[in-house]
């Protein structure tokens, strides 16, 4: 189960473009839940063996906004039982 998102260690003095081209990310945007906003994948984050991108809070207050994340490499491939740890 993942973590709840007050865990995100949220990455600083990193570009969410270099970020995203690090790890394999795709950012990408959705409509939040509650006004209809766009909600773009921007914050880089890391939890676990996880690293991703989180859309911001939304204007309208919504926290629980989207966010997408991939394994990092150093730790396997999930689906390859001989590569994970």
């Amino acid at each position: 189960m993942l973590a709840p998102r007050e865990r995100f260690l949220i990455a600083h003095g990193v570009t969410a473009e270099s970020w995203a081209a690090r790890y394999d990310i795709e950012p990408f945007a959705h409509p939040c839940h509650d006004c209809g906003k766009p909600l773009t994948t921007s914050i880089p984050f890391a939890v676990g063996e996880l690293r991703g991108l989180l859309a911001p809070a939304c204007a309208c207050g919504n926290t629980n906004t989207p966010y997408c994340l991939v394994r990092d490499p150093r730790f396997g491939d999930l689906l390859q039982k001989e590569n994970s740890k």
